[in-house]
């Protein structure tokens, strides 16, 4: 998963976090010397407890007649969280206020899929 960390900080300089979620486990990475950067220990609650409910929530809503989810973008008061749900878990990406989420989805979808973790309800 480093790689992919490492590919999805190549997308843009407005990245400011990635993590990676399976489970119980979590790998995540921030840029340095970040501004208003939350607490290592608050970022490993969201994606353990938030970001999953999020996508569950998102999910199951999606299933009903909205053709599934492909992602959920949050805009916080310091950044715009971007979350997509992949077979065991998700990956999730902060962006500075300046940087849109959404110009990324595409490429970002590539890159997960290239890691061998095909984003849920997309085809192979």
């Amino acid at each position: 998963m480093r790689d992919l960390h490492e590919r999805v900080f190549a997308l843009s300089p407005g990245i400011r976090y990635v993590a990676v979620a399976s489970g119980q486990y979590v790998e995540s990475r921030s840029r340095p010397n970040l501004e208003d950067a939350s607490a290592s220990s608050s970022d490993r609650y969201e994606e353990l407890l938030v970001n999953p409910t999020l996508l569950t929530l998102a999910r199951q809503r999606g299933e009903i007649d909205c053709g599934g989810l492909n992602y959920v973008v949050v805009g916080y008061g310091n950044f715009h969280q971007l979350v997509v749900p992949i077979a065991n878990g998700h990956v999730s990406i902060a962006f500075d206020l300046d940087t849109d989420p959404i110009r990324h989805v595409a490429a970002l979808l590539e890159l997960v899929a290239s890691a061998d973790n095909k984003p849920c309800g997309r085809p192979d």
